[in-house]
Order: C-alpha cells, then structure tokens, then sequence
C-alpha cells in the first residue's frame, strides 16, 4: 500500500479528552514511576498545581485519539507500523481536570523502499485555547508484503 502524498497536510477534527485523577496515577503507576506530585494532591499543589500532574508522557493518550483517526483515513492497520520516533514539547504539565483537544496534522508523507514515512504533529489545548504541548511523530507503514511475510 503505498500513501498518496497528497494526503500532506490534512487537518483532522480536534478530539476532547478529560484529564482525571485516577488515569494520572494508573498511567504513572504503569511506568513505575512513584513522583508524589503524580499521585498526590498535596504534593502536586506544594509545587504550585490546582491538582495532581501528569509525567510528560502521559500526553500520549490523548494524542493517540487523533493517531486513530488518521490510520483509519488512510486505511492502516497498526500491524504495519513500526513507531520511528516520538517527541513532546511542553507548555505547562497536563494536570488532572484538564479538559484537553487534540488536533492531529499529516504533515509529511515520503516514501522510501516501498515503505511509507508519515510525519504527525499533534497541537494539545486546553477546551480554553491554552497550549499544553505538542507531539510529534514518525511513523514508517510498511510495504504489504513485508506485513505478509
């Protein structure tokens, strides 16, 4: 399958995510990581935060709406992606209560030896139009009968 470079600069509809307490502790505990100011109020608003905040990483799982939104546009599955590269830069912390949207851009498409290379840019806000960070990935969707064999 190869991914018409037109498909470059598609714009896909915001996705809303509610940020809640308990997902930022799962998530923090999901990565071992036991940061006070991701599992306690009081700890997180000794730093200066309204609640608990998420680790930087947490962004992934809005982002991840908008990732399916696109794969399922241009027609892939997720067996035939290999995850090249991933980045976020911040604003401000991701804090429990957020209400957040995702815009999800196709900034780039290339092809290389019958595979697929797509460039994503996520814009995460606040429902408010506050920045919160941007994501950035690199996804290689691989030739078919690579997937295949």
């Amino acid at each position: 399958m190869t991914i018409d470079p037109s498909a470059a600069g598609r714009v896909y509809e915001p996705q809303p995510y509610e940020v809640g307490r308990e997902k930022i502790r799962e998530f923090a505990d999901a990565i071992a990581d036991t940061d006070p100011s991701y599992h306690n109020p009081e700890a997180a608003r000794a730093l200066g935060h309204a609640d608990v905040v998420a680790p930087p990483t947490f962004a992934m799982i809005p982002v991840l709406r908008g990732f399916d939104i696109l794969m399922d546009d241009l027609g892939i599955e997720y067996s035939q992606v290999i995850h090249v590269d991933q980045r976020f830069v911040h604003s401000r912390p991701i804090t429990a209560g957020d209400r957040l949207l995702t815009t999800t851009t196709l900034d780039t498409v290339r092809s290389r030896a019958g595979n697929d290379f797509l460039g994503i840019r996520c814009d995460v806000a606040t429902t408010d139009g506050e920045a919160v960070c941007t994501a950035t990935a690199t996804l290689l969707v691989r030739a078919e009968e690579a997937v295949d064999a």
